[in-house]
Parts: C-alpha cells; sequence; structure tokens
C-alpha cells in the first residue's frame, strides 16, 4: 500500500515547528531593507538559536580578534548576510526531533553542505535569489525526515534501493507516487513561505521535467547530486560524468566550465557543524 502524502502531516507532533523569528527571516530573505535589529531582539529571546549562533560565530571558523556576546555585535562582525544564513540554518536544525536508528548528524552535515554549494552556484549563475537557494539546499531533505517519522520501514527500504543504484526521485514516484522534495514543498506550505521557494522545491527533483523551466531548481539539483556524491567521496572524475549537461547548461554555463566549476565548489567549507 502506498503512503499517501497528506499521512506524513496526520500526527502533528510530528512535524517539525520552526520558530516564528526563522519563518520572518526566511519569508524577508531577499528584502534588502529588512529591519535587522528587531530581529536580532527576537533571536535572543530565542535561547537556543541564539547560543548555537553565538557559539558558531566565536568558534575557529571565523577567526574573529574578539570574543561576540550578542546578536548585533555579529552583524557587525560578520554582516548581516552570513548571519541571516546562520540564524535560519539553526532554526531550521533546532525544529528537527531526534529519529531512532538515524543517522541526524550526517543528514545536516550534507543538507549544510548542499545549502553551501546552492548558494555558490547561485551567485556564480547570477541569480537573483542566493539566500533562498541556500535555504532551498538547506531544507531540501526535510521530506525525507518526514517519511522516516512516518513509515520507518518503507523510508529504510528506499533508502537501500538508493544505495544499490536506484535515483531516489525514481524509486520514491515508484514506491510512494510523490517524491522527497515534494513532501517538503508540502510541509513548507503548512509554515506558509513563498511561492518561488515552494516551487523551487517541487521541481528540484526533476528541474527539466516541467513546461516552465525553473533556473533556481536546476542549482539546487546540481547542488543536491554534488553534495550527495562528495558524501560518498566519489572523485572528481566520476562526479563529472554524473553531472546532468542538460541542467548545467540551462544555466547558462558552458560544458567547458563544469570541470573548473566542480573543483571551486568541491573546496567548499560549509563551517555549519557547530550547530549539531
Amino acid at each position: 500500500m502506498k503512503l499517501e502524502i497528506e499521512q506524513l502531516f496526520d500526527e502533528i507532533n510530528n512535524i517539525p515547528r520552526i520558530p516564528e523569528v526563522v519563518k520572518d527571516l526566511i519569508l524577508q530573505i531577499n528584502n534588502p531593507d529588512i529591519d535587522f535589529d528587531d530581529i536580532a531582539k527576537n533571536v535572543e529571546k530565542e535561547q537556543v538559536i541564539s547560543m548555537k549562533v553565538l557559539r558558531l560565530v566565536n568558534s575557529a571558523h571565523f577567526g574573529l580578534s574578539k570574543n561576540i556576546d550578542s546578536i548585533n555585535e555579529a552583524v557587525v562582525m560578520l554582516g548581516m548576510a552570513k548571519l541571516k544564513t546562520l540564524i535560519i540554518a539553526s532554526g531550521v536544525v533546532s525544529s528537527v526531533p531526534d529519529i531512532p536508528n538515524f543517522n541526524i548528524q550526517q543528514f545536516w552535515s550534507t543538507s549544510f553542505r548542499t545549502a553551501t554549494y546552492s548558494k555558490w552556484l547561485a551567485e556564480a549563475c547570477k541569480h537573483e535569489s542566493p539566500d533562498m537557494l541556500f535555504t532551498v539546499g538547506l531544507i531540501s531533505d526535510l521530506g525525507n525526515l518526514l517519511i522516516h517519522l512516518k513509515d520507518a520501514k518503507v523510508a529504510n527500504e528506499i533508502d537501500q534501493h538508493v544505495k544499490a543504484g536506484n535515483t531516489r526521485p525514481h524509486y520514491e514516484r515508484k514506491r510512494l507516487g510523490f517524491t522527497n522534495q515534494e513532501a517538503c514543498a508540502e510541509l513548507c506550505r503548512r509554515w506558509k513561505f513563498s511561492d518561488e521557494l515552494i516551487e523551487t522545491l517541487e521541481k528540484s527533483a526533476d528541474p527539466l521535467g516541467f513546461e516552465e523551466l525553473s533556473s533556481a531548481a536546476c542549482i539546487a539539483s546540481i547542488a543536491k547530486l554534488i553534495s550527495e556524491c562528495v558524501e560518498q567521496d566519489m572523485d572528481e572524475i566520476t562526479i563529472l560524468a554524473m553531472l546532468p549537461k542538460d541542467e548545467w547548461n540551462a544555466l547558462g554555463l558552458s560544458e567547458d566550465s563544469i570541470a573548473e566549476k566542480l573543483t571551486d565548489i568541491t573546496a567548499l567549507e560549509p563551517g555549519l557543524e557547530g550547530m549539531l
């Protein structure tokens, strides 16, 4: 019997909930006039998020010359763009419950990497929404978590078929009738996120399978594929052979540029492990 997408949301306690301040920040992510003083005040009320962000800001990864004690100080030292990504990452991580027999640290490590790759690719393609694509990369596998929470047996069956060489979206459609990205998009509808973010998630499992091309979905799809290949310790030659050239070309990038950009992408360090 197939698992219906609506069944993922039957048990309200299983649905991840993110703090309102993080929701507001994601909704305003492309707004250059966002009032960050108000955001900072609200973040400081969310102790778990505030502590995680400040711990990471003060880590060796950022190499700041002085200890930072407040979110407002962090804005000055890091800049608003970088701090926004830290707050969003912390809020999303904090919202997800523990799952028995599930490697949550590996899950987030891959998600952090996917988010970092998505934002880098968006900037390389001069896409207008790199911060939105960071968020898409960060949450694009939350549907997989929902499937694990609802039916661990089915989720593990899908995982085994993926390890055997099946592509995840293909087997998810065969077994469930929907992809984990579509489940995540439905979660984001319930979180009342932007239409752009939801559409990017929905299309990212098969960006070229829609009448209207979404360059954002192409970016998210390529970033996710590269991240998963890195997770499996594949070398660059193997990754290059797996990259979807049609999606790459749809972004206006030449095939000659793939190898050079792949080297740049895989050298990126998310620096978000302090969130875990």
